[in-house]
């Protein structure tokens, strides 16, 4: 893997797994997150953990199908903020599952880059000046805002202290 290549995939693995050098990743807020407490709204207006989970889900697909070249104009609020549905314990596993594939999905994606295309606007977004490179950097600062939120959500709730 080219060194470039290679560190954005260290990047984004240390954001969603760890370790992290800020704190903890995505999937260390998420240790021991019970359906219940990934529900809850503990914060009036804000999103629930859950929400939120599948929210950095859809962006890992929606960023790696721009990389391999999926013209994606513009997101729906629906599949920018899926909706939770039924939240049992069962679906819960199930969110956590398709966050899990989102990622390895996406370091797959990443990890087959060239290195000369890092520099390159998206050829799936006519006009843009975001790059390759940019845009996979995005996404590992916007898995760890996400855990930031988390984390406050998780500790609201009184289900741990994430610091």
């Amino acid at each position: 893997m080219p060194r470039d290549v290679g560190l954005l995939h260290d990047q984004l693995h240390r954001a969603f797994t760890g370790p992290a050098w800020h704190g903890p990743s995505v999937r260390a807020v998420l240790a021991g997150v019970s359906a219940t407490t990934a529900a809850a709204h503990p914060i009036a207006g804000g999103h629930s953990i859950w929400e939120i989970a599948k929210h950095i889900a859809a962006w890992k697909a929606f960023v790696r199908r721009r990389i391999e070249g999926e013209p994606i104009e513009s997101v729906a609020a629906d599949d920018d903020w899926p909706a939770v549905g039924e939240a049992s314990d069962a679906a819960w596993t199930d969110a956590l599952a398709d966050l899990e594939s989102a990622h390895e999905k996406l370091l797959a994606t990443v990890a087959g880059l060239d290195a000369g295309r890092l520099a390159a606007p998206l050829a799936s977004e006519p006009g843009t000046t975001e790059t390759v490179y940019t845009t996979v950097l995005g996404i590992g600062q916007h898995d760890l805002y996400h855990a930031g939120q988390m984390a406050v959500l998780k500790r609201a709730a009184g289900s741990g202290d994430d610091r």
